[in-house]
C-alpha cells in the first residue's frame, strides 16, 4: 500500500522536473541510470537554466535607462553559469570517461553527448561574461547581446532546454489516469481538468524551485544564484496568473456546457434545479481559481523582487539575504495553501458523488491512523510476553508499559474508532479502560486487552488501505513518522518523572517508524 503511495507520488514529482524532450523515453533511460545523489542535480539545473532564460528577459530590456551599468547582472549570469557547470559536472560523473562520446547501444547516448554540449555552451558564456566584466561599463545591448549567445545555443539542445512556463509533460495522459486525480472524476470537461492539473504543477514546480533559492542562500552561496531562479518563478507565476484570468473563464464555460450536455434531453424539466447549481457551483469556483492567482500573483511581486546585488556592495549582505529569504518563504506558505485550496476545490459536488467508503474518514486522521497501528503493535508484543511471564508482575517495572499504553489510548483509541466507524468501539474502550489501574491488571484482562487491540488494529489497516489514492495529495508517510515522534517526545517531556513513551514502546528507532 505504502509503496505504491511511494510511486505515485514520484510519478507526479517527476512530471515537475521533467524536461519535455523530443525523445522522451530516452530521456527517462538517461534519468534512470543516474545515482540518486545526481538525480537530486536534475530540478537545480533545471532551475538555473530556467533562471536565466528568465532573468535575461527580466533584467536586459532595451527600455532601459540609458547610461545604466549592466555589469551587476554580468556578474549574475556568470554566477549561474559556474553554478550550472558544477551540476553538469556532477551528472558527468556517471559511468566511465568515455560514456557518452559515441551512441550507446542502450540508447543513452544522446541525452550524454546533449550535457557535453551543454558544458561546452556554458563554458564559451562564462569567459564572454568574464572578458565583458573587465569593461568600465556595459549597457544593454553588451548585455542582451552576451546572453543570447548562450540562448540561442541552449534552445538547440535537444534534451536540455528547459520547458516554458506551463509546459509539462504527458499532462494528456495524467488527466486521463483515475489515480492521479480521482477528485476531478466526476467533472465532464478534459480542458477544466488539465486547467486545474496545470494549475496544481505550476504551483507545485513554483514552491520547489523557491526551495531551491533558499537552500543556496542557506548554504551561504552567492545571492545571485537564488536572483536568478526567483526570475524563473516571477516567469512562471505571471504566466500562470495570465492562463487562470483568461483561459480560465473559457475552460469552466467549457464544463458547464459539459455538463448540459450531459443531461437527458427528456428529462430537463426534472434537472433545471440541477442544472442551476450546476452554474453556480462553477461560477464560485472560477472566482475562487482567479482569487487564488491574483493572490499568488501579488505575493510574488512583494516578495520576489529583490535588487541585483552590485559589484562591490559596501555592506554585509547579510540583511539581503534574510530579506530575500523571508520574502522567498513567505511565498512558499502562500503557494503551499494555494494548492491546497486548489486541491479541495477539485472535489466533486456532494449532488454528483455517491459517498464511498473511504471518504468517511478525513484526511487529517490518516496520518493518526499510521502512526498509533505502531503504539498497538507494541502493546501487544509486549503484552503477549508478559501474560506468558505472569509470576514477574511483582516488579511494578514490568507492567509499566501497560500505564504508557492506557494513557496514549486515551488521546488516540476513542477518537479514531470514532472516526472510522469501528463497531465494536464500546468492547475496546472498556476493555482498555480495565487496564488503568493496578490491581484489575490479570492475565484475564491483559488477555482481552489483546485481542481487542488486535482487532482495532486489524480495523485500522482496513481503514488505510481504503485512503483514496490521489497525485494531487499522496499520503506523506515521512511526515507521519515525524509526527508521531514529536508526539512520543511531548509525552516524554509531560511524564519527566516516568519513562518515556517511545522507549516503553521502542518506537525511538527510526527504522521502526518508516517501516508498514
Amino acid at each position: 500500500m505504502i509503496s505504491d503511495s511511494h510511486t505515485i507520488e514520484e510519478d507526479l514529482l517527476r512530471q515537475v522536473e521533467r524536461w519535455t524532450p523530443a525523445e522522451a523515453e530516452l530521456w527517462d533511460r538517461w534519468r534512470s541510470s543516474l545515482t540518486v545523489e545526481q538525480r537530486a542535480d536534475v530540478l537545480p539545473l533545471q532551475a538555473v537554466l530556467t533562471g536565466l532564460v528568465a532573468f535575461r528577459g527580466r533584467e536586459g530590456r532595451a527600455d532601459d535607462a540609458p547610461g545604466t551599468d549592466f555589469r551587476p547582472h554580468l556578474r549574475a549570469l556568470g554566477i549561474a553559469y559556474e553554478w550550472a557547470l558544477e551540476l553538469v559536472a556532477h551528472l558527468r560523473g556517471t559511468g566511465p570517461s568515455d560514456r557518452g562520446a559515441h551512441p550507446r547501444r542502450d540508447g543513452l547516448g544522446p541525452p550524454e553527448l546533449s550535457l557535453r554540449s551543454l558544458e561546452r555552451s556554458l563554458t564559451d558564456a562564462l569567459r564572454v561574461s568574464e572578458r565583458l566584466l573587465k569593461l568600465p561599463i556595459v549597457d544593454a545591448g553588451s548585455f542582451q547581446a552576451s546572453a543570447d549567445l548562450f540562448l540561442r545555443d541552449l534552445g538547440r539542445n535537444p534534451y536540455f532546454c528547459p520547458p516554458e512556463p506551463l509546459e509539462f509533460s504527458n499532462v494528456s495522459d495524467l488527466v486521463s489516469a483515475d489515480s492521479v486525480a480521482p477528485e476531478l472524476a466526476s467533472w465532464k470537461s478534459a480542458s477544466a481538468k488539465t486547467t486545474v492539473l496545470i494549475s496544481f504543477l505550476t504551483l507545485l514546480r513554483a514552491h520547489r524551485l523557491l526551495g531551491i533559492a533558499d537552500r543556496q542562500i542557506l548554504l551561504g552561496e552567492d545571492l545571485c544564484r537564488a536572483h536568478v531562479v526567483i526570475a524563473a518563478v516571477r516567469k512562471e507565476l505571471e504566466t500562470w496568473t495570465r492562463f487562470v484570468l483568461v483561459q480560465g473563464v473559457e475552460t469552466f464555460a467549457d464544463e458547464l456546457e459539459a455538463r448540459l450536455l450531459s443531461v437527458d434531453a427528456g428529462h430537463i424539466h426534472e434537472s433545471r434545479a440541477e442544472i442551476g447549481r450546476s452554474s453556480q457551483e462553477l461560477q464560485r469556483l472560477r472566482e475562487a481559481v482567479e482569487a487564488l492567482a491574483t493572490g499568488i500573483h501579488g505575493k510574488a511581486c512583494a516578495g520576489l523582487d529583490p535588487p541585483v546585488p552590485g559589484l562591490e556592495p559596501v555592506q554585509s549582505l547579510a540583511l539581503p539575504a534574510e530579506r530575500m529569504r523571508n520574502g522567498i518563504r513567505e511565498v512558499r506558505a502562500a503557494l503551499r495553501d494555494a494548492a491546497k485550496q486548489l486541491h479541495r476545490l477539485g472535489n466533486p459536488s456532494p449532488m454528483e458523488r455517491t459517498k464511498r467508503v473511504s471518504e468517511q474518514v478525513p484526511k487529517s486522521v490518516y496520518s493518526d491512523i499510521w502512526g498509533f497501528r505502531f503504539i498497538l503493535r507494541a502493546f501487544i508484543d509486549k503484552a503477549s510476553v508478559a501474560a506468558a511471564a505472569a509470576d514477574d508482575w511483582n516488579d511494578a517495572e514490568n507492567l509499566e508499559f501497560v500505564r504508557e499504553f492506557v494513557r496514549h489510548f486515551r488521546v488516540f483509541g476513542p477518537r479514531l474508532s470514532r472516526a472510522t466507524d469501528y463497531a465494536e468501539r464500546d468492547a475496546l474502550i472498556r476493555t482498555v479502560s480495565a487496564l488503568s489501574k493496578r490491581e484489575t491488571i490479570n492475565t484475564e484482562t491483559l488477555g482481552d486487552a489483546i485481542r481487542e487491540c488486535e482487532s482495532f488494529a486489524e480495523h485500522l489497516d482496513a481503514s488505510l488501505e481504503r485512503m483514496p489514492r490521489s497525485r494531487l495529495a499522496p499520503f506523506d508517510k515521512h511526515a507521519a513518522a515525524a509526527g508521531l515522534r514529536d508526539y512520543l517526545a511531548a509525552a516524554r517531556h509531560r511524564q519527566a518523572s516516568e519513562r518515556a513513551a517511545a522507549a516503553a514502546f521502542g518506537l525511538l528507532d527510526p527504522a521502526r517508524t518508516q517501516t508498514g
